[in-house]
């Protein structure tokens, strides 16, 4: 997998990712830390928490087609830029009982320049990398945010215990800084975009090569249904819960990080070996999801937790890998910022309804029914999309392969 790293942009862009990543692990624990810790519930946090997936779906299209349309590399300055401003923003505001309507737009606006960062980013891999090296230079950018997720987690627990959220969210925005820097470094090889049309009309042009492609509606209905339904009631009862046993709110960041542990394992793991069928082997990985709903219906122990998110983050691994390298390989070129813009706004477009309604869903329902249906929904999901033709493979069969292509 390290042969990827013979490509000196390659090298800037996975170095600046990498140390961006770790702000990134640490900025929700602080945000987090900073809700409930100052008289906010459950309910408050799902509503800041979702206003940065809301701004993350609401421009995820437009980000796709400027980054189609500009030099990847100066939408990925704009972006950190964006995201290093926000930041530093919320560090100077945060402070005793702030207010949610302030937290919520500046964490939205945190959303809008990762909404720009990751099509930008998925799409210039191929111009840095060759074919043969895609996977391995996705399994390495896989590996630096699970790595990420292992150190960043506990270190934002050691920030905010010693220095406070806004101590915290500055180390963030300093991290967004060296990102800055290694990016102005990167030479971004000729590229000839297509010429430009109208935003609408661009926007159709992924669109339709999305609908082209029924293997990829598939998967993203999938991922809409199990990131409304499972997601938010783990992630949101998971730093609850630790509450409640006594320990201090920033210590579920140490869970997260040994589940990080088992996604840096899951994507090695599919980095040194590309299954005959990835989409098959990636599918079935996600059921290993259930553990997380499994152990807290279980009100298990913090160790026990922790365990659970390794498993389930084992099999979140390589499905990324598979599937980011999938796309890469099979949407053209001119095109792929946009599907992966898609595949953003998809993937995330109902995450922030879902932790919205955390708080008047567990109010109505109950916790341990909220947790049922996350089971479920991290189940059933992928088994459906099994059916569809390409999903084995993670690849448009050969009899409509011309009509994916024509799309573009």
């Amino acid at each position: 997998m390290m042969r990827a790293l013979r490509h000196r942009d390659f090298r800037l862009l996975f170095t600046g990712q990498a140390v961006s990543a770790i702000g990134d692990q640490i900025f929700p624990i602080a945000v987090t830390v900073q809700v409930l810790d100052n008289g906010g519930s459950v309910g408050d946090l799902g509503l800041v928490l979702a206003a940065r997936f809301a701004s993350l779906v609401l421009f995820a299209l437009i980000g796709g087609v400027w980054a189609d349309r500009l030099p990847r590399v100066r939408v990925l300055i704009g972006a950190d830029a964006t995201r290093l401003v926000a930041v530093v923003g919320l560090a100077l505001v945060v402070g005793g009982r702030t207010s949610i309507a302030v937290l919520a737009p500046l964490v939205f606006l945190v959303g809008a320049g990762e909404a720009f960062f990751r099509p930008a980013y998925g799409a210039l891999l191929p111009q840095v990398l060759p074919p043969e090296e895609l996977s391995a230079g996705n399994a390495l950018s896989g590996s630096t945010f699970h790595f990420a997720a292992i150190v960043g987690p506990g270190l934002a627990g050691v920030l905010v215990a010693a220095i406070g959220p806004r101590g915290a969210l500055l180390v963030d925005g300093a991290t967004f800084g060296i990102s800055l820097i290694t990016l102005w470094r990167v030479a971004e090889p000729a590229y000839a975009p297509s010429p430009r049309r109208r935003m609408h009309h661009e926007i159709a042009d992924g669109l339709a090569a999305v609908r082209a492609r029924p293997w990829v509606v598939a998967v993203l209905l999938m991922a809409m249904a199990q990131l409304l339904l499972a997601v938010p009631a783990t992630s949101l009862l998971l730093p609850a819960m630790v509450r409640e046993t006594g320990a201090p709110t920033a210590s579920y960041g140490y869970v997260l990080a040994v589940g990080a542990l088992g996604g840096l394992l899951g994507s090695l793991l599919a980095g040194q070996y590309t299954p005959p069928r990835p989409g098959l082997v990636g599918m079935l990985s996600l059921v290993l999801l259930t553990a997380e709903p499994v152990a807290l219906l279980m009100s298990a122990p913090s160790w026990a937790l922790a365990v659970a998110w390794f498993i389930a983050s084992l099999g979140l691994g390589p499905f990324i890998v598979y599937w980011e390298t999938a796309l890469q390989a099979d949407v053209p070129r001119e095109l792929l910022a946009r599907v992966i813009s898609v595949d953003w706004m998809c993937s995330f477009a109902l995450l922030p309804l879902g932790m919205a309604l955390i708080g008047p869903a567990q109010h109505a329902l109950g916790r341990t029914t909220l947790l049922v249906v996350s089971l479920v929904a991290c189940v059933v999901p992928p088994l459906l999309c099994l059916p569809v033709r390409g999903v084995f493979e993670f690849r448009t069969p050969k009899d409509v392969a011309a009509t994916a292509s024509g799309s573009g």
